[in-house]
């Protein structure tokens, strides 16, 4: 299997896993499946989480305790992790898009240089004023867009719409970001129609490598 052709198996298994997360997580919320079922699932993102912690962690002896002690606290609180679970996902839900919405809009203060346009610097170098102007824009873009996905999360789930949230968080939302991904590079291609052009992907992929250097 050529490298490229593996790439693209990881990502239709990601999209697979993803579905079968939000569906699953929809029946726990809304179909009354059991609740250990339910929250067993609200564990997912935490373990993965975890999993992507622990790849990077320069000490991971402490890390490993850490990880004993989060699994000695579960045991002993999980009935009541199976009556909230419908909150663990809410906070991770809600949580998740405050920390891209602030991750995003704190590089737009000051000098700082807006996210997208280290995104793009990353893959490739030099950019001219017309590239940082428009990364600049969709680093705003960017924010507003997360930024309205929590503000509808906590505003669904505390006036008690359950049904509603779990269709925003578990399909509203990933259907949302294919969208915004598609119509920024659409954008783009408008607004930048003689700049060399990466997919979709290729922004995938350097939002990976930021994160991974960061994390270094």
């Amino acid at each position: 299997m050529t490298p490229a052709a593996g790439g693209r198996a990881w990502v239709v298994l990601g999209i697979a896993l993803s579905a079968a997360f939000a569906v699953l997580a929809h029946a726990a919320l809304v179909e009354g499946i059991p609740p250990a079922v339910g929250a067993a699932i609200s564990l997912v993102p935490l373990a993965l989480l975890a999993v992507w912690a622990l790849r990077r962690a320069r000490h991971r002896e402490a890390f490993a305790l850490a990880a004993l002690a989060a699994i000695v606290a579960l045991w002993l609180g999980w009935s009541r992790l199976e009556r909230h679970f419908p909150d663990v996902l809410f906070l991770e839900h809600a949580g998740s898009n405050l920390v891209l919405c602030i991750l995003f809009g704190r590089t737009l203060a000051g000098a700082r240089e807006p996210l997208v346009t280290t995104f793009a610097r990353l893959v490739h170098g030099t950019l001219p004023p017309e590239v940082e102007r428009y990364t600049r824009g969709a680093t705003l873009a960017w924010t507003i867009f997360f930024a309205t996905l929590c503000a509808l999360s906590c505003a669904l789930y505390v006036s008690g719409l359950r049904t509603e949230w779990s269709l925003l968080a578990n399909f509203v939302t990933p259907a949302a970001v294919v969208a915004m991904f598609a119509a920024e590079y659409a954008v783009r291609h408008r607004a930048l129609p003689h700049w060399d052009h990466v997919g979709i992907m290729g922004g995938v992929r350097a939002f990976s490598r930021f994160f991974g250097q960061a994390a270094r």
